[in-house]
C-alpha cells in the first residue's frame, strides 16, 4: 500500500477533521478547555491518536486501512481530549496514564 491511509488535521478549538483510505471523511468535535498555553498542543494531539491507534490495534497498514470510522472517530476524540488537557497546563505538560511523584495517584 502506498500514500496516507489516514490524514488528520487539527482545527484548534473547533476540533480535528479526518479523512481516510476508504474515501470517507468526519470531523470530530473540540473539547471545552481553560486554555493556559498551547505549546507541544499538535505533538500530544499526534501522541494521544497514535496511543489510541496503538490500543486498538490498528498499527499496520493492513488493520488501519479495514479500520470502522466509528473506531477511528474514537481515536480522534481521544487525541481532542489529550491536546485540549495539554493546554490546560503550563509549559507543554501532556497528561499521562501514570501518577506524578509529586501527585497523588487520583489527581488528574
Amino acid at each position: 500500500m502506498l500514500g496516507a491511509l489516514l490524514v488528520v488535521v487539527t482545527d484548534g478549538a473547533a476540533g480535528a477533521h479526518a479523512f481516510h483510505t476508504s474515501g470517507g471523511g468526519f470531523s470530530r468535535p473540540g473539547r471545552k478547555a481553560a486554555v493556559v498555553d498551547t505549546v507541544r498542543a499538535g505533538d500530544a494531539f499526534t501522541a494521544g491518536l497514535l496511543g489510541a491507534l496503538l490500543r486498538s490495534e490498528l498499527y499496520t497498514p493492513q488493520t488501519l486501512a479495514a479500520a470502522a470510522t466509528a473506531v477511528l472517530a474514537t481515536a480522534v476524540d481521544d487525541a481532542v481530549l489529550v491536546s485540549a488537557l495539554t493546554c490546560e497546563r503550563m509549559g507543554a505538560d501532556p497528561p499521562t496514564a501514570l501518577p506524578r511523584p509529586h501527585q497523588p495517584a487520583h489527581a488528574p
